[in-house]
């Protein structure tokens, strides 16, 4: 579910995954009307994209705990 909204004249567009993938002309008149896409129909906070950073950071360090135990 993705939330889109329109702060000129306060209205909020909600839509499903499965629409977008088979309407996708639906995110572009979205973004021409001037919609941005919020987190939540409660937060109205800009969305982000979750970074992969974090991951890949979790899984070095993973791997390095595996490394300094066998050490042991």
């Amino acid at each position: 579910m993705q939330y889109w909204l329109s702060k000129k004249i306060g209205r909020m567009e909600r839509l499903e995954n499965n629409v977008l993938e088979k309407h996708p002309e639906k995110l572009e008149e979205l973004k021409s009307q001037g919609y941005v896409r919020v987190v939540g129909e409660n937060n109205h906070e800009p969305y982000k994209k979750p970074s992969k950073k974090a991951s890949i950071k979790k899984a070095v360090k993973k791997v390095a705990k595996k490394v300094t135990k066998k050490k042991k």
